[in-house]
Parts: C-alpha cells; sequence; structure tokens
C-alpha cells in the first residue's frame, strides 16, 4: 500500500466507521435475516410528529460497539483490499485500525470530541490535532456526535427538528433538512430504519452518501451487514465498501494506542 493511500485511508477513517447495538454476546455474522414487517398504515394515527418519533425510536442503541470487517477502498477509482477493526465507546471515543491483507497495520486513529489522533506507521510519524481537524474535509456543523451516528447508521438528531421535510414514497420515509449551508438526506425503511443518509455541502463542493443494506436482527436491533461510504471532497472521491465479519456488542473494550518513541510527532 503506497503512502499516497495511507494518507487518503486516514482521511475515510475520520469519516466513516462501523456499525452498531445494544446489550449482547459476541456475534458472528452472518445471522438470519430480519423478518419483513408491515409498512406503517396511513391514517389519521399515522401523524408527521408521531412519524418521526417512531424513527428516532428506531436509532441504535449501544454502551460499546467492537467490529472486525473486509473492506475494499477506492480512491479516484483506484481500489485496495483492506482489513477495518472499529471500536466505539458511545458518545466518547472512535478507535480504528487499517490492516494490510498481508496482517501489516499501516494506520490507527483514535477519534474523541475534542481530538484526532492518528499513527501513521508506513512513515513512523504521529499526528495529533483538534476534532476541527476534520473540517478541512467536511462541512463545521459536523461534531462527533454527528460523525458516529453516520457511522452506525442512525439519525442525526440536529437535523430532526419541527422544519424538518417528510414524505412518504413506496412505503419509504424521505427526510431533508438543511442547516447552516448542509443539506441533510435521510431514506428510511419501513422497519424505520435508515438505508441512505447523504450530507451535502454545495458550496464547499464536499458530500457524503451512506448506504446500509443487508440487515441481520441481533438481540433484536437491526444491524447492516453492508455499509457503502462514498465520498466527494472538490476533486476526490472516495468509496469504502465495508462487509461486517464480527461484531461484540457491549463487551469489554481495549483501545491501545501508544506512540512509540521512534515517530515523528506533528501537531
Amino acid at each position: 500500500m503506497k503512502k499516497n493511500i495511507l494518507i487518503n485511508t486516514i482521511y475515510v477513517m475520520m469519516l466513516l466507521l462501523a456499525l452498531t447495538s445494544c446489550k449482547a454476546k459476541k456475534v458472528i455474522l452472518p445471522v438470519p435475516a430480519v423478518p419483513e414487517s408491515p409498512a406503517v398504515p396511513a391514517g389519521p394515527d399515522n401523524t408527521r410528529k408521531n412519524k418521526l418519533k417512531s424513527i428516532n425510536e428506531s436509532d441504535m442503541v449501544f454502551n460499546t460497539l467492537a467490529v472486525k470487517s473486509k473492506a475494499v477502498l477506492s480512491i479516484n477509482d483506484k481500489s485496495n483490499d483492506v482489513n477495518m477493526n472499529f471500536r466505539i465507546k458511545n458518545n466518547e471515543v472512535i478507535w480504528v485500525s487499517v490492516t494490510a491483507l498481508a496482517g501489516l497495520e499501516v494506520a490507527r486513529a483514535l477519534i474523541t470530541p475534542d481530538s484526532v489522533k492518528i499513527l501513521n506507521r508506513l512513515d513512523n510519524v504521529y499526528i495529533k490535532k483538534p476534532f476541527s481537524y476534520i473540517y478541512e474535509f467536511t462541512n463545521e456543523q459536523i461534531n462527533f456526535r454527528t460523525l458516529q451516528s453516520i457511522l452506525v447508521g442512525n439519525t442525526v438528531s440536529e437535523f430532526i427538528t419541527d422544519s424538518t421535510e417528510l414524505n412518504m414514497e413506496n412505503d419509504e420515509a424521505k427526510l431533508r433538512s438543511i442547516l447552516g449551508g448542509l443539506t441533510y438526506n435521510l431514506r428510511v425503511s419501513t422497519q424505520n430504519k435508515v438505508v441512505y443518509t447523504n450530507l451535502n455541502d454545495q458550496i464547499a463542493k464536499q458530500e457524503l452518501t451512506a448506504n446500509y443494506s443487508d440487515f441481520i436482527l441481533v438481540n433484536q436491533q437491526q444491524i447492516p451487514h453492508t455499509v457503502i461510504m462514498d465520498s466527494k471532497v472538490k476533486t476526490k472521491k472516495f468509496l469504502l465498501d465495508l462487509k461486517f465479519l464480527k461484531v461484540d456488542l457491549d463487551g469489554p473494550l481495549e483501545l491501545p494506542f501508544r506512540v512509540p518513541e521512534r515517530f515523528l510527532i506533528k501537531n
């Protein structure tokens, strides 16, 4: 994996990560598919307010999450196969490790509401930045919780307001909000699960799209087995196609992040 691929991999790690959910022992995928549920009936009780409430209540709930996945990472249409491990402590930290298929870890990242830390193992460089560093790649409306929600396939709560547009089409709910120049589009299934998220800043020419599919049922919560992230930043295009292999929900979580003495430190 060449140096420019590593740099772009690190960028992708800061935009996207994994999936989620509730109290459970270790789960090996695949597991039984989610059964079909009937569409939400129309009528006086199916108001806009109740629909938005149902969508919010269907968000995944978790304390800790660890995921092992295989991924295809494409940068400007050039693809690389990697393994990606994600560990998330809800609303506190996102830990990511990217490993080449030969088993060599090339990068590790630790993201908190305050900071972004990156170990570049190919160049022996340690990068430490404030969380605002990600604004080089995305809109300033994105905070840590927004990022986490997108990564786990939840709604972004700050975008669901009284002014949110809601339309029903072919049993899917379509939501649209605008906040601070950032347009938020969402598609939700009949089970009220997010299947499509799009954040678009037309002025800055930045766009992030996430598609969630192949849902499975784990401890009464639905989890996407496949997550495809598509990001465009000006003239650069990034695509990350994730297939989840192993999920550990609400178990003990280790977040190792030691900086070797030989590493050059860049602030």
